[in-house]
């Protein structure tokens, strides 16, 4: 199954604790606040134990999708398509 986590975070030091979560789960970035891929369910669950964690306390919000392969055929992506990751400054 694919994960999507998309993420709503003021703070800096934490949005950038966000998202090195979620490349240590092994996902990529495809948004400044977005980070996708195909990881196990037992992963998904512990990613999601850790971005837990690391917002309980906080006015924040990350959403985490499971969007299955024939949903994900039907994406579209309409713009300039998101350059990947430069720099840590995106975070």
């Amino acid at each position: 199954m694919f994960t999507l986590v998309i993420y709503d975070i003021s703070d800096d030091e934490l949005r950038m604790k966000v998202a090195q979560a979620c490349k240590r789960f092994g996902l990529v970035r495809v948004q400044k606040s977005a980070f996708s891929g195909r990881i196990r369910s037992s992963l998904r669950k512990e990613l999601i134990a850790v971005l837990n964690a690391l917002v309980k306390d906080t006015e924040d919000n990350i959403q985490v999708y499971v969007v299955c392969e024939p949903d994900l055929s039907l994406k579209v992506e309409l713009g300039k398509p998101f350059a990947g990751e430069d720099s840590d400054m995106l975070v």
